[in-house]
This record gives C-alpha cells, structure tokens and sequence, in this order.
C-alpha cells in the first residue's frame, strides 16, 4: 500500500485549495447553519468551494476515457451530483427533495466507483440492519413524500458503505493487500454515514446540540476521503487487468493442453502479480506525483 506520508507529500500542494477553503467555510460559519444566514448566496459559494476544490483534485490527479479511469470518472460524477446537493440544501424549504437526490446519484456514483468485488455479504448485511434500523427510528419524524424518499437515501447510503468497506479484508488497514483506494475510500464511505445519520437525526427527530459544524466537519471528511481514494486508483486497475489477462491466457492454455497443473497455475499466476506489484512500486513515487 502507498504509505501516508508519500501520498500526503506528491499530492499535499494539490489539497491546498481545499484545506483552504474548509478553513474559510468555518472561520465565517461554522455556529450559522443555512436557515440562518442572511446571505444564502454567499453561504452557498463558501458552503460548495471545497467540493468544488476537490472536483479540480480528482481532475489534477489524471482523467481521460481508458478503464484505468473508472474509477476516477465515478468519484468525479458524485462530487459534481455533491456540489448540486450542497447548493439545494442552503435553500431546504424549496429544493430538500431535490438535494436528496442530488445526493442519491451521488452515493450511487461513489457504489459503482467502490466496485462489487468481493461481494462480501456479512458486510452487507450488517449495514443492511443498520440501516433498517436507523430508519425505524426517523420513521416517526417522516409524512408524506419524505417517507419514500428518505427510505430510498437511506437504501442507497448503507449500500455505498457496504462497497466502502467490503474491500477491506476483517477491516485489517495494516494487511498488505490493503490499498490506499481501498483505506480512503472506506473512510470516506464510514464518516459519510455518521454526517448524514447527524443531519437526519437534527432534521427530523429531535435538535442535536453542535449539529451544524458536526455535520460539516464529517461531511468534508468523508468527501475528502473519497477524493483522496483516486490516488492509487490507476495502479489497482492495472493490477486487476493484469490479473485478468494472466487468467485468460491461463484459459486458453488448458484448452490447448488438455490440462494444466493447479501448482503450476497458482505458482504462475503468484509470479504475475508479484511482477506487476513490483513494477507498480518501483514507479509509485513517480506516479503519485506526477
């Protein structure tokens, strides 16, 4: 996995602008929640410039229209549909709904960046109770379309968690297979969670004291998060190819031979992905900071 301290070093002058801007957000508001501001429109530019800093973050690190930036691509997808939301919910009373879904494809975008391999099912499943759960209890607070609606969000967040955090193996960050994607996504994913369960909490069942900066301070995180999970995001996708062709060409030489033996296969394929492992580290440093 890329060490902390090398990707915090090659990519840090990128972040500036959104370190920068998170300070100014808090210096002017962190006690003033929307619903109390007398400038909405300045609120809302403060409110949406560090997404839209790390919207220029993910576009920095790289992008263009090869599968080695899918997953780059999805994570930029959601935080544009994030930056939408963030502008709907300074106005709740006329665009909540449409900040909610604004939010949903978002959450759908970051799902698919996230992947569904491995499946992990006892992930899902605890994420699925919690999620019921959590819904039980705001279902006393909900009426009319809000009943559907935060059901929905509620379906899509603890599905983008579980993808979040599925790749992480017995939630082992120290494993060597562990990537950076991986580790930040799933931090992002995690902390997403807790600000929106605040949010819905605040908004719909009782007032939680400090809510605002609560919500902002782990909203921030988690998209940080997220974003900071491109990083490493083109050398898992070279891996998986790799893995992918040594596979096929594996295939395709049991049908031309009858048979192959399983000690050969897995000692061929270990050799493969310790090859493009070591290729991938040997150009780590170059590739982060490029």
């Amino acid at each position: 996995m890329t060490k902390p301290t090398t990707v915090l070093k090659c990519v840090g002058p990128k972040l500036v602008p959104f370190f920068k801007t998170c300070t100014i957000f808090f210096v002017l508001f962190a006690d003033t929640p929307a619903s109390e501001t007398s400038a909405p429109w300045f609120f809302c530019i403060i409110k949406c410039l560090p997404i839209i800093s790390l919207i220029l973050f993910v576009l920095l690190n790289g992008m263009n229209i090869t599968e080695y930036y899918r997953y780059s691509r999805r994570v930029l997808i959601g935080l544009i549909f994030s930056c939408i939301g963030d502008a709907c919910l300074v106005w709740k009373k006329k665009y909540f709904e449409l900040g909610i879904g604004c939010f949903a494809v978002a959450q759908v975008c970051y799902s698919r960046a996230f992947g569904w391999k491995p499946l992990n099912l006892y992930a899902g499943a605890v994420f699925g109770v919690l999620g019921a759960l959590v819904y039980y209890f705001l279902s006393a607070g909900l009426n009319g379309i809000m009943v559907y609606l935060v059901a929905a969000y509620v379906g899509v967040i603890c599905t983008m968690a579980w993808r979040g955090t599925a790749r992480i193996p017995t939630f082992n960050f120290f494993d060597d297979r562990v990537t950076w994607t991986q580790m930040s996504g799933c931090f992002g994913a995690i902390v997403f969670v807790i600000s929106d369960l605040t949010l819905a909490v605040d908004k719909f069942l009782f007032p939680l004291p400090y809510a605002h900066p609560i919500i902002m301070v782990t909203y921030y995180a988690a998209q940080f998060g997220i974003a900071l999970s491109v990083v490493d995001s083109q050398n898992d996708a070279v891996v998986a190819k790799s893995i992918r062709d040594q596979r096929r060409r594996e295939g395709e030489t049991e049908q031309t031979n009858g048979h192959v033996s399983n000690c050969e296969t897995n000692g061929c394929s270990q050799s493969f992905i310790d090859k493009d492992n070591s290729l991938i580290q040997r150009n780590l440093t170059t590739d982060v900071c490029a």
